[in-house]
């Protein structure tokens, strides 16, 4: 199966708390926001991301970032101009990609992780991805539970203090139903209307 990058579009979104904000892929120019996000995030935050500390795995990392072949995309969550969260893919084989977040510390509880989590699957379907697979901590119960309420079919698999997760792209109706549940929520407390994401399409 040919593998075919991302779609190089930005998504207009709305946060839990209703304001504006947008998603995107990663672009060469981004790297001192990127570097910003990551060096403003603590230690136990970084921590759950990468099981462990130091500013040479977070350098290590960021180089990374911007040195990555077309169908393993990067996505960042952006308000104001300000990067809020990001989230980088991996491809394993033809069927199935790696993925995993970081959000700001003042970000949190905005729902921008499940945002980027609905934009990355999207794409992640059109290129012929069925599965997402992530390593979460055990003790990391946000980023348990943005895989969990995402709609999309999960199998977790506990082990040793970290949880193997396996995740559906597939849209199914419980999919849709739960993306269009958050998106309904964002309405109310902007007041006005979300623009239609491509995500939400049968």
């Amino acid at each position: 199966m040919s593998r075919r990058a991302a779609s190089d579009r930005t998504s207009q979104v709305v946060l839990a708390d209703g304001s504006h904000a947008e998603i995107r892929l990663l672009r060469p120019e981004d790297r001192p926001a990127v570097t910003t996000l990551f060096e403003s995030c603590s230690e136990e935050n970084l921590y759950t991301r990468f099981f462990t500390v130091g500013q040479g795995v977070v350098s290590h990392h960021i180089d990374h970032l911007f040195d990555r072949a077309p169908d393993a995309p990067t996505y960042v969550a952006l308000r104001a101009g300000k990067m809020l969260g990001i989230a980088d893919v991996e491809r394993c084989d033809d069927a199935t990609s790696e993925i995993a977040f970081l959000v700001a510390d003042d970000s949190h509880g905005l729902g921008i992780a499940t945002l980027l989590l609905e934009r990355a699957a999207e794409d992640a379907r059109a290129s012929g991805v069925a599965w997402f697979v992530a390593d979460v901590l055990a003790i990391n119960h946000p980023m348990l539970q943005v895989f969990t309420d995402a709609g999309f079919q999960v199998e977790q698999h506990p082990e040793h203090g970290d949880v193997a997760l396996r995740m559906s792209t597939e849209l199914t109706p419980q999919a849709q139903s739960a993306i269009a549940a958050r998106h309904a929520a964002a309405r109310a407390r902007r007041g006005t209307l979300v623009p239609r994401l491509e995500a939400n399409r049968p």
